[in-house]
């Protein structure tokens, strides 16, 4: 990697480089993407363009997420099944 070029780094976070041969690399904690270089600038409106539309949101109250089942079934209603 020491022939990358670094296009933007932000501390731990990550950071994206482009070698000599043109590959643009997107490098995370855990992801690492890698884009020639007009999927790149494609990737690149597409994260945009979210987080445009991610500011337009309402705000919601910071905390932790919490977990919602949704399902289809309706729930068992005991008192209408037979004694076993």
């Amino acid at each position: 990697m020491d022939d990358h070029t670094i296009l933007s780094s932000d501390g731990n976070f990550g950071n994206v480089t482009v070698c000599p041969g043109g590959v643009v690399h997107v490098n995370l904690a855990h992801v690492s993407l890698k884009f020639v270089s007009s999927d790149f600038v494609r990737f690149s409106d597409l994260v945009n363009r979210a987080r445009v539309a991610l500011g337009n949101r309402p705000q919601q109250l910071s905390g932790k997420p919490h977990l919602q089942l949704v399902t289809s079934e309706q729930p068992d209603d005991d008192s209408s099944d037979p004694v076993r």
